[in-house]
């Protein structure tokens, strides 16, 4: 099944990142786009001509599959973006995360009180309204 070669291939993506000296950064996102790719693949919802028998499935796990995915892809995007950038405790936090996430283990959310930041740490400032001259012009009755 596509589902299990791709968790496999995760996975050989953190035995690698953590037996890794840093010289097979160009192989690991290579692999990390491969494990997105079909990550995205298995995501969406397939279309049947037929109507499907629910109630006699075979198999009740595949429809929870794409809500796994859809919760693993987040974490798959930010280990290739870390491996791009050679960040490779990153890469292994969010590949566990992914990891995680594809065996029903989901980690708990950050609080919501910490600020976001992104790959590099630096936070990211929160958006501000900006009125525009059209707005203004109207709310002062102009």
């Amino acid at each position: 099944m596509l589902y299990d070669s791709t968790k496999g291939l995760l996975q050989s993506i953190l035995i690698s990142l953590e037996t890794s000296d840093g010289t097979k950064w160009d192989d690991q996102t290579e692999s990390g786009n491969a494990c997105l790719y079909e990550m995205h693949q298995m995501s969406g919802r397939l279309y049947k001509a037929y109507k499907s028998d629910r109630l006699n499935a075979k198999s009740a796990v595949q429809d929870t599959l794409p809500e796994k995915l859809n919760r693993a892809m987040p974490h798959a995007r930010m280990m290739v973006i870390a491996i791009l950038h050679k960040d490779q405790a990153r890469a292994l936090e969010s590949g566990k995360a992914a990891m995680a996430e594809m065996n029903g283990v989901s980690r708990p959310a950050p609080p919501v009180s910490e600020p976001r930041a992104d790959i590099e740490g630096v936070p990211i400032p929160a958006r501000e309204h900006v009125k525009t001259s059209r707005q203004s012009r109207v709310a002062s009755g102009k």
